[in-house]
């Protein structure tokens, strides 16, 4: 089915050079919505995003660090990117510990992501320099290979990015937010969304506290109580186009569903 006839946003904000406010070129938008303010160093994998694509077009995605190297996000954030200001280690987004700039950008988009349909809404980024590691820039975990079957349903699970606080905000945050909700099930996010396949994986947003505009690509979260560690099991993709806080489930690509083409780009693998 075409998302065109289910109403979905993609959670990325796009603005142009020439104005000082914000456009949702492309016809998309995404944030953290009613979330809370997080603190230092407790998301050292969260990277900010300042694309440049064609036409004197910008737009702000998230991503996650997975090693020294390479940064996971949302293909249709990168998939016109020309240029790439990453923003590394940083609560207050313009403040960040580590800023890298690429003119050129190394990005690897899932070889069979699809724009029309979303499918595969994945996407992998070198850095041109290796991440300085310390207490706020640090690599997650991703899930181990003997956990590739593992749905994640009602687990708690936390989201985090710079995007909107709320509907009616009229730009992205400039701190980092979080929210921490249940990973619903495929078959109850099925209810809204007609397109949700295996390879996704949605979030519950009752209350309003969900992803939203300026989100996309970053990550999803769980504390692995097997490892004592946390690991990343989603990066943010899109939403319903009625609005982030009207309790419809937020959708990420399910981080398991790749592991195999995660680790033959990267090298990142766990068993």
């Amino acid at each position: 089915m075409q998302l065109s006839t289910i109403s979905v946003v993609l959670l990325i904000l796009v603005q142009r050079r020439s104005i000082s406010g914000l456009d949702l070129g492309h016809g998309i938008g995404g944030r953290i919505a009613g979330g809370e303010l997080a603190r230092a160093n407790q998301f050292p994998h969260q990277v900010g995003l300042s694309i440049e694509e064609p036409n004197d077009m910008f737009c702000w995605c998230g991503a996650s660090l997975i090693s020294e190297r390479y940064l996971l996000t949302a293909a249709h954030c990168v998939e016109k990117a020309v240029a790439i200001t990453y923003y590394l280690g940083g609560v207050l987004r313009l403040a960040p510990r580590q800023l890298i700039r690429a003119s050129n950008p190394d990005v690897q988009l899932h070889p069979d992501w699809n724009s029309q349909t979303l499918e595969n809404d994945i996407a992998l980024v070198r850095l041109p320099e290796d991440a300085l590691l310390c207490d706020s820039i640090r690599p997650i975990r991703l899930p181990g290979i003997s956990a590739s079957r593992n749905s994640y349903d009602y687990v708690p699970a936390i989201a985090s990015g710079w995007g909107r606080m709320n509907d009616e905000s009229s730009a992205i945050s400039d701190t980092l937010r979080y929210v921490s909700r249940f990973v619903e099930s495929n078959e109850d996010c099925a209810y809204s969304y007609a397109n949700i396949k295996p390879t996704n994986i949605c979030m519950d947003t009752t209350g309003g506290k969900s992803t939203c505009t300026g989100d996309s690509g970053g990550p999803l979260v769980y504390n692995d109580p097997t490892q004592n560690t946390d690991v990343l099991i989603g990066v943010t993709s899109y939403g319903k186009k009625s609005g982030c806080t009207n309790g419809y489930p937020s959708v990420f690509t399910r981080v398991t569903a790749y592991l195999d083409w995660i680790g033959e780009v990267s090298g990142v693998l766990y068993s």
